[in-house]
Formats: C-alpha cells, structure tokens, sequence
C-alpha cells in the first residue's frame, strides 16, 4: 500500500469511528483534567517544596534541578509528564486497532485498559526520558563549554548587544552542535514510533519496545519520514485556517454589532465558541489520524513478529460502543455559545477603570535617555513617572553605586567591574554617548546622589544586583536610605529570594519584592509584598490570585501601546517600562475610553492583541 492507500483508510476509519474517538477525547481529557494533571501539579508541588520554599524562581530553578535529589524528582515529574501526554493517543491506538478489526471498544473497558496499562506507560517514559538524557548531555556540555569560554569574560547583556566576533563564533560553534543533536534527537525518536504499539497491542515489555521499533523502522524510514511530513503540512494548514476563522470572525462581529456591547458579546461569543469547535476538531482529528497511521505502519512492519497480542485486550471484548447521538453535538454547540457569550458579559462587568497602575521607569525613562542614569532619572520625572527603577552594586570600596550589568562593557565598551575598579576608574568613563553625545557628560552615579535626586519628587524601586561578591550591599543601601530620609519612598526587590530575607531582617518594615522570570510552585505563598513579574507570565488569574493574598503585581518591561492596555485591563498594581511617558498617557487614554473600547481592550488581552486598539 501507498501512501495515499493509507490516507484513505486512515479517513475511512475516522469516518466510521469519529463518535467513538470523540468519546475518548472526552473522557481522556477529563481524565487528565480531574486526576493526571493534578497528580502532575502535586508532584511538581511536591519537588518544588522540597527545596524548601513554596516557590522557585528563575536560576533557583537550575540550581535545584542540578542537585541530586532535585534531578531525580525532575526525572520522575517528566516521565509523569510524558505518561500524561501520551495517555490519549495510546487509547486512540487501541480503538483504531479494534476498529481495524470491524470491533469497537465499549468506553469503560477501554478506560480499565489503560489504567492497567498505566505502569506500563510510565516505565516506558521514564525509559525514553533516560535514553534522551543520556544522547543530549555530552552535546549540551559541549555547547556549555562553548558558552564558558567565549561568552563569560563579561557581562552577557554585552555580548546580546554589541555582538562582537566572538558571539558570532560562538553562536556559529553552538549551533553546529544543537543541530547535530537535534538530527541524532530525531533518528531516536522517530526510531520508537512503533513502540506503543509494541507495548500495547503486543506482549513487548517496556524494556524491550524502543530497541524492537528501531530494529523494525531501520530501511523504512523514507516512508516514515512521508507520512510524518504529509500530516505536519495538512495540520499547520487546518491550524492556520482556524487562527484566520478567528479574526475574520472577530472583525466580522465588531461590524455587526455597531456600538451595541450587549450585541458585541453574544457576536464575539458566537464567534470564540466556533473557534473553540474548530481548535477541538483540529485537535481531535491531528491526534487520531497520526495514531492511526502508526497503527498502519505498525501493521505493515510488525507483520514478520510472531503473532502474539496482549493477554489483557481480552478485556476491551464484549462491550457495547459509547454513542454519541448528533443532537447532543448540535445541543452542546448552541451551549457553547451561550456560555462563550455569558463569560464575555460578565469579564466586561468585572472591568474596574478606577484601578490604575502606578508607572516604574526601567532604569530611568531609559527609551530616552542612558540607563541607570541621572539623566534617565531627571527624564522619568519630567515624564510624570510614579517611581524610577534602579539596579544598585557594591564595590570593593564599599561604596553602593547604580549599574545593571557586572562590567560598563555594554554602555561604554570598558570592562571595568563594580567590584574590581576604584569608584573614580569608574566615574571616569562616558556611559551616555553609546545613546546619543549629548550625554556624554553621565558617569556612574553614586545611589546616595540618585536618592538626593528623586527625594521627594519621584519614588525608587531599588532592584539589588548580586555578582557573587558582595558583602554588605543590603546593609549599606538600607543606611543609604535612612541617610536620605527617604524610608517611605522606596520599596526593595531582587531576582535573589536570600537577598530580599535578609533585608526584611534588617528592616522589617519597608517592602521588599521578588523579581521572577519564570517560576515553579505558588509564587503569591512566598512572603513578600510584591512580585515583579515578566509580563509575558501576568495572567488575570496570577493577579487575582496575588492580589487576594495582599501582593501588589508589577510587570516588566512593557514598552508598546497593546501591551500597556493589556495590563490595565488584567489589573496590575505597576508597570514597569522604558518610556514612562507613553505608559502616563495610555493610562489617560484608558481612562477616557468606553465600555465598547474597554471590552476590546479585554479582547486584545484575551487574544494576544490580535485587534488594532491602538486605533
């Protein structure tokens, strides 16, 4: 058979089967929903809680991973992990398998099947977990050793943005690498597509299917291969049809409704509850048409085994199918389209204009002006910041100075350090004119001089920078500030958690905030009063949540006109961006727009500003 043989018995068997796969996407999914998924979460938790904090944040998450015990548990939640995602298609297997043999599959005994399968599962992916391990690790250490020595002689913002020779000599080495990986990755995991099948239709033992498949892939993998490309092309191509359904759907709906919100919900609910049908369709359709055509190959390359099924399918027989009469789909539908459009109303209520978040000027308004500056810093004023952002360091000296990266590499192509260069070496050196002469004049300020230029006229957020050497910093900016008198106009934070506990032992009183990338774990458990938060990773229910526990939400950096409406709407408590200026008049903007422009507004927010509300 061909491969367009396979296509049309792998359409033939949807066809016939679709209310029977339909039943397994459904059940699977709350499967996984009621009880995989929060096994998972509960042994991420659990990992997490190992550490000893409630949460993990950014390198705390590496460090841990490294360690021994934190190794193993990553092990054990991946396999978990992998196990969860693949529990569905290995139903899906077995179903197209009965099917294949004009039989179908009662629901519930499908069900016990797999659950007794599900060590089986596991042992296999816990295998194959090892197995990647074991190929990537000597590219990856490779790849490091390449970063050590060609990335590290100074600060990597540097290298990201200057790119000097040895970065591209570096990337090129790195790329090199991960693509060599990435082919000897795929030749692995293309080689143990047979071994679900293996496992489950046969009686391969888990230790046994991934060398079997290979051993029966070896001299087909030019058909794999087809079949493999003709099923990514016709999904990316029904996903993108779907993604287009969406905003011509949307801009459709706003054209019909006119100024009318209540219209403008039930159209726009419509319209997400048919995306939705399609994104499940799309979804259901890709994951049954690809076990399907392993199921082909599986029976074309496995035909030569002895003929020994699995003693526990005996458990799928005498069991009527699970029908799904198609005025139920038709009920559920329309259902899904009075909840879509209930759900839009009720966010449109919950939208709270008085709400407004205080603006952070990153470094300064550091669009305009060098960062870290005092120019950047009289700019953020002049713009009507709330607060300045700053990154402060420790030198040798013991001076406490206002510096982002470890070395002036990036501002002024020196590699002087804070901790290494006496303060005047590095107050001599012009970090202003890599953005424009005019400001060939800003040095490195002292953190005394930026208070004495904020007091009483813009607050500070004081982020602590740790290099690894430092001895005193929190000490010395906690004297710093009360020098100042400026105790109640400035708030700490740090991406490191030991830095912020120790300052909340010095001074118990002030607030303290902990920066975060990514995170493991329930951040908002941590104690402190605020969470700067990558702005990618703000969601409505993390700013609920944190809000609910009396944490204040900042996000960082966001610098566009749809982003800044973005975080208004989710009901952050700051912002954190390059140009203050542009943040203090979206503001004023939002303020002023309507119910129909805030519920677009909720809208971008929701779709990733899919919609132009700049206009």
């Amino acid at each position: 058979m061909g491969l367009k043989d396979d296509m049309g018995t792998i359409w033939v068997l949807f066809r016939k089967h679709w209310k029977q796969f339909l039943a397994i996407h459904l059940a699977a999914s709350l499967l996984v929903f009621a009880v995989l998924g929060p096994l998972l979460s509960l042994v991420v938790g659990w990992a997490v809680l190992a550490s000893g904090d409630a949460a993990l944040t950014d390198q705390d998450i590496l460090f841990y991973f490294l360690s021994p015990r934190g190794f193993l548990l990553l092990l054990f939640a991946a396999a978990l992990a992998i196990t969860v995602a693949v529990f569905e298609s290995a139903a899906n297997l077995v179903a197209g398998y009965r099917a294949r043999q004009s039989e179908s599959v009662g629901l519930w005994r499908l069900g016990r099947f797999m659950l007794m399968r599900l060590q089986d599962l596991f042992q296999l992916s816990l295998r194959m977990l090892l197995k990647l391990v074991l190929l990537t690790a000597p590219f990856m250490a490779v790849a490091g050793f390449i970063f050590f020595r060609y990335l590290t002689e100074f600060d990597i913002n540097y290298y990201l943005q200057e790119r000097p020779p040895e970065f591209w000599t570096a990337g090129a080495l790195i790329v090199v690498i991960l693509l060599l990986m990435a082919v000897l990755l795929f030749r692995m995991l293309s080689g143990w597509v047979l071994a679900l099948p293996l496992l489950l239709l046969g009686q391969g033992k888990p230790g046994e299917v991934l060398g079997l498949s290979q051993q029966l892939v070896a001299g087909h993998r030019r058909q794999l291969m087809l079949l493999l490309a003709v099923w990514v092309l016709v999904f990316a191509g029904l996903s993108a049809l779907v993604s287009a359904v969406l905003d011509l759907g949307a801009w459709a709906a706003m054209a019909m409704a006119g100024s009318s919100l209540e219209r403008l919900a039930w159209f726009m609910g419509g319209v997400v509850a048919v995306w939705s049908l399609l994104n499940f369709f799309v979804s259901l359709l890709a994951g049954v048409t690809l076990m399907l055509g392993i199921l082909l190959l599986y029976e074309r390359l496995a035909q030569d085994l002895p003929a020994q099924a699995s003693r526990q399918l005996a458990l799928l027989d005498a069991q009527h199918d699970w029908q799904v009469p198609g005025r139920w789909v038709l009920l559920g539908l329309v259902t899904l389209i009075v909840v879509a459009a209930f759900v839009f109303l009720q966010q449109f209520k919950q939208l709270k204009p008085e709400q407004v978040p205080e603006v952070m000027a990153h470094r300064g308004a550091s669009w305009d002006a060098p960062e870290n500056t005092l120019a950047a810093i009289r700019t953020a004023i002049e713009q009507g910041a709330d607060w300045v952002e700053i990154d402060v360091q420790e030198t040798a000296e013991g001076n406490v100075v206002v510096m982002h990266d470890r070395d002036l590499m990036k501002v002024a192509g020196s590699p002087l350090t804070a901790f290494d260069a006496p303060l005047v070496e590095l107050q001599a050196v012009d970090i202003g004119s890599w953005k424009d002469p005019k400001f060939s004049a800003e040095r490195v300020p002292l953190f005394a001089d930026v208070l004495a230029l904020a007091k009483d006229r813009i607050k500070v957020n004081i982020e602590l920078k740790y290099y690894g050497r430092e001895t005193r910093l929190e000490e010395r900016v906690a004297a710093l500030v009360e020098q100042a008198g400026m105790e109640d106009q400035v708030v700490i934070m740090s991406l490191s958690l030991p830095g912020v506990r120790k300052m909340q032992q010095l001074r118990p009183s002030w607030p303290t905030g902990l920066l975060a990338s990514v995170s493991l774990g329930d951040l908002t458990r941590l104690e402190v009063d605020f969470f700067a938060v990558n702005a990618r990773f703000a969601n409505r229910r993390f700013v609920t949540l944190a809000q609910e526990r009396e944490r204040s939400v900042l996000t960082w950096t966001v610098n566009d006109f749809a982003l800044m409406s973005a975080m208004i709407s989710k009901g952050v408590d700051g912002i954190i961006t390059d140009r203050p200026g542009l943040a203090k008049e979206v503001i004023r903007q939002h303020k002023t727009l309507d119910p129909y422009e805030r519920f677009l507004v909720q809208l971008a927010s929701k779709f990733g500003s899919r919609f132009n509300i700049e206009q």
